[in-house]
């Protein structure tokens, strides 16, 4: 399959929003195909291990939908959702506060929120030093954070095989259900997660510590746990 040129930095944030915009009534839909329903595991893996105490704020960045608000929620913790996508903040399930703004500048107090999650965004956002430190800022001291992102499986026979699924199927998948472009970008998309130990020093330069990385789903998903300072 042919190779769409990704969106230079200076585009990437306004192609990102009208494409979740585009394909936000379909995305539960194609998100539990493309993961076979696992990603709602790892999600509550992600909370389990915030181990916050019922009804500290939690903030879910680029909450999407609300998968993580309403797992959130179910923990007995105090949500709130912030998202660049109007269409996805309307398609919003979680019935929980909703705020329509930016990952590079987060539309919070400082010292807001115990814990903070964020699913399969962080490829998503430019200016990862700048996001961040947006999240230490809005964090308390001792506030947790849980990233769930995708990841490059490390054994060679699951890797091809996972490429022909990541990098085929789930763009032919996402095209018949939803909309082409954006599945195609979605994959293509991981060429901009930085390798882990570049997000781990980002993130510590930020005022973060105590970093814990879990591969899940064969090594095709990764769970990024740290501590604010």
């Amino acid at each position: 399959m042919k190779q769409d040129p990704l969106p230079s930095i200076a585009e990437k944030q306004t192609f990102v929003q009208g494409m979740f915009d585009r394909i936000s009534p379909r995305y539960d839909v194609v998100n539990r195909l493309m993961t076979f329903g696992l990603d709602q595991g790892w999600r509550r893996e992600v909370v389990r291990r915030l181990g916050l105490a019922p009804s500290q704020r939690v903030l879910d960045v680029a909450c999407g939908t609300g998968d993580f608000l309403k797992l959130l929620r179910s923990s007995a913790l105090e949500p709130t959702g912030v998202d660049l996508s109007f269409g996805m903040l309307k398609h919003n399930h979680s019935e929980t506060s909703l705020v329509q703004g930016s990952a590079l500048n987060l539309p919070f107090r400082d010292s807001s929120f115990s814990g903070i999650t964020c699913g399969f965004a962080v490829r998503n956002f430019t200016e990862l030093n700048v996001v961040f430190s947006e999240f230490a800022r809005v964090l308390t001291s001792g506030g947790r954070v849980g990233i769930l992102e995708v990841a490059t499986p490390a054994n060679p026979i699951i890797r091809a095989g996972h490429s022909v699924y990541f990098n085929h199927l789930v763009p032919l998948i996402g095209g018949l259900i939803s909309d082409q472009t954006a599945y195609r970008y979605l994959p293509q998309s991981v060429e901009y997660l930085p390798p882990y130990e570049e997000l781990q020093t980002m993130m510590a330069n930020s005022g973060f510590y105590g970093f814990e990385r879990t591969s899940v789903g064969l090594g095709a998903a990764q769970i990024i746990m740290a501590t604010r300072s």
